[in-house]
């Protein structure tokens, strides 16, 4: 008998179970066997053999399985009850005295139907308390951890739906709803390959899993196949608007504003809010078409010129394109409409440096006053009124207000660096464990310039000098290399000798997907944040790729992170200084660990000394992305181009120095940023 090795056999359990999920029952009866051959009395093993034969009518082997089963665990009733589904005659009647001298119950689940129609009233709170109780009762039955789990979901509590969910399909794995239901679950913990096994294994088992699946098919990287599956249900379901939005805002994503438009204008014509077209304008824009988001939007305020959303919209808008006057003169219109607009005066403060006679700052000090906007409102201008203090040197009373926008923020998102670090670790483990293997291509050769950094380290300092060559088109902050790293990602942590050519196929998707979204037909940057930490698996899809990495003096990075409001749910982090601390030490050790182990790709850029004397670094920047030199790169400022960043206004500036040690100014507040950063973080 092998040695047992309890992580191993609780690999090979899980990936026999989704094996038998997706219905290749030949490979999950395979790895079943190498389980027993470690732990023969496993019971859960011999369980699922049992459960497969019975599903394939092979009653002699299915009792078989279920006998050894129950020999390991005579206590569980599950066994008993699928012992009594394959038997018949004498041998029924034999195992019903036996079950009931062990006080076991060979009878139906407990009907939950029930449950399932309070939840689908609306009713999931008191769902999930009469389902829980019935899990009590029926510990080891199918229905109720499905009812649990469906209660949860339903209420967003997908961290807590998870466990029941999967009991449920461990217990009743050709249940559709079951499996639908924990497809959802995977797809929101990001398990996205096994998300899409278990829904389409629901979906040849009858269930509707199109809108979730195009999620997943999205999530990794694929629209194309998302559009193919949205549209071919919205031409069967053609009564659903959801379905429609979900193909209009996929047929964005690809970049096909008329299409995306029809798709918008159906779900409308079937009872979607007609706003959801402002939301379709900010997905064009952000996808990279400006013209038609711009188009849509004029479009929209025609027929309502006074609607302060779509003004603010604008405004936001014409930020990134460098019309800042009038921006500025939307976003003084939407505070003229509206007795909030926190998120216009938010974007007014950041279009530029405040002065004191702005007339802003009158109408930021009385909204800011006004306990009766919601807490998110509050909290935005209350960001807005720290960096208007600021930028009238008003030093004194900035942390008064950043330390109330960020405790506002971690109140509704909440953050734990242990969970990042323990990613960071899984990421650098999986990159090790599988960076020696040979990986079967073929590889994109193409050449993605990732600039990758901490948010305001430089990042877009960097990228504007690559793309002021003529080579080079700015990608901005394309989340493509973090979707398409999911599977192959997932795949090495699962089981890495089952990789196959995963990599070489997320470069190709990757290469597709930022080629269409930057518009690029020569070399293209991409500055997404999350790269740092996904350097090493990126060179195994992207052989070619090059990485700058920003090093900034921490305290700065620190003062600039705890300052700016990210989009909600985002940098989590950033609400704490001892946590942006941590968060910049975990940085420093990754980058650290990709510049040792990939010397030839990662090239690290120091901020500070690039501003000091431009020209040698700059030069040396140029040279680490494989480009001939071109005196435009001393002047990215001249050059034209969006920014969608909080940094739009710094790039029409030259290459400057004035926020250098500017930490200096707050040294007492920043007590708990310069306490952390003393600890070095170790992967």
């Amino acid at each position: 008998m092998l040695p047992v090795n309890a992580a191993r056999i609780k690999q090979l359990y899980q990936q026999a179970l989704a094996a038998q999920n997706a219905g290749n029952a030949p490979e999950a009866l395979r790895l079943y066997a190498q389980v027993l051959q470690m732990r023969p009395d496993l019971a859960e093993a011999h369980f699922q053999i049992g459960r497969i034969h019975a599903a394939r009518g092979q009653a002699d082997k299915a009792e078989a399985a279920l006998r050894k089963a129950l020999k390991a665990k005579p206590k569980e009733p599950a066994i008993w009850q699928a012992l009594g589904g394959v038997l018949s005659g004498g041998k029924l009647k034999k195992l019903r005295r036996e079950a009931a001298a062990a006080g076991i119950s060979l009878s139906a689940e407990p009907d939950i139907a029930g449950l399932l129609a309070q939840i689908d009233r609306g009713q999931a709170e008191a769902a999930e308390t009469a389902a829980f109780a019935l899990v009590t009762r029926h510990p080891q039955a199918a229905g109720p951890a499905l009812a649990l789990g469906l209660a949860r979901a339903a209420q967003g509590k997908w961290g807590k739906a998870f466990g029941p969910l999967e009991k449920a399909v461990e217990r009743d794995p050709a249940n559709p709803r079951a499996l639908a239901a924990l497809g959802e679950a995977r797809a929101e913990l990001g398990q996205w390959l096994r998300a899409e096994q278990d829904l389409r294994r629901a979906a040849e088992l009858g269930a509707d899993t199109a809108r979730p699946l195009a999620r997943v098919l999205r999530e990794t990287c694929r629209p194309e196949e998302a559009e193919a599956l949205l549209a071919k249900a919205a031409e069967k379901h053609r009564k659903s608007p959801r379905l429609h939005l979900d193909l209009g805002e996929t047929r964005a994503t690809l970049r096909r504003p008329r299409a995306a438009r029809a798709a918008y204008d159906r779900a409308i014509a079937l009872g979607a809010r007609p706003s959801v077209l402002a939301e379709l304008a900010d997905k064009l824009a952000s996808e990279g078409e400006h013209a038609a988001a711009a188009a849509l939007i004029e479009e929209l305020l025609r027929a309502d010129p006074d609607n302060p959303d779509l003004l603010c919209l604008r405004g936001q808008q014409r930020q990134t394109a460098g019309d800042l006057d009038g921006a500025r003169a939307d976003l003084m219109r939407v505070l003229e409409l509206t007795r909030d607009g926190a998120e216009a005066v938010r974007s007014y403060v950041g279009g530029g440096k405040v002065a004191a006679d702005d007339p802003i700052l009158p109408i930021l000090e009385a909204r800011l006053a006004d306990k009766t906007l919601p807490r998110a409102s509050r909290r935005v201008l209350a960001f807005a009124m720290a960096k208007a203090l600021e930028d009238l040197g008003d030093h004194g009373r900035v942390f008064e207000h950043l330390h109330r926008a960020n405790r506002l923020m971690r109140e509704e998102f909440p953050y734990s660096f242990d969970v990042d670090l323990t990613n960071a670790r899984a990421l650098v483990e999986g990159y090790r464990a599988v960076r020696g293997r040979d990986h079967p291509g073929p590889f994109s050769e193409e050449r993605p310039l990732f600039v990758s950094g901490l948010p305001r380290s430089g990042t877009t300092l960097v990228e504007t000098i690559l793309a002021a060559h003529s080579r080079v088109t700015a990608g901005g902050e394309m989340s493509a290399i973090v979707q398409a790293l999911h599977l192959p990602l997932e795949q090495a942590s699962l089981n890495p000798g089952a990789l196959g050519s995963s990599f070489a196929e997320a470069g190709q998707r990757y290469i597709r997907a930022a080629r269409r979204q930057s518009g690029a037909t020569d070399l293209f940057t991409d500055k997404a944040i999350a790269t740092f930490s996904r350097i090493g698996p990126a060179v195994m899809a992207l052989p070619e790729a090059r990485f700058l990495m920003l090093r900034r003096d921490p305290r700065d990075v620190g003062l600039s992170i705890y300052r700016n409001m990210f989009p909600a749910g985002t940098q989590r982090y950033s609400t704490d200084l001892a946590d942006i601390g941590r968060f910049i030490r975990l940085y420093d050790a990754l980058q650290q660990v990709w510049a040792e182990a990939l010397p030839d790709r990662v090239h690290v850029v120091d901020y500070d000394a690039l501003t000091e004397a431009p020209e040698p670094h700059v030069r040396a920047l140029v040279a680490a992305a494989g480009l001939d030199w071109e005196d435009a790169c001393l002047a990215p400022h001249k050059a034209k181009r969006r920014v969608e960043t909080l940094s739009f206004a710094q790039v029409r500036q030259p290459i400057y120095r004035s926020s250098v040690a500017a930490w200096k100014r707050y040294e007492d507040e920043l007590a708990p940023l310069l306490e952390a950063l003393e600890k070095p973080v170790v992967l």
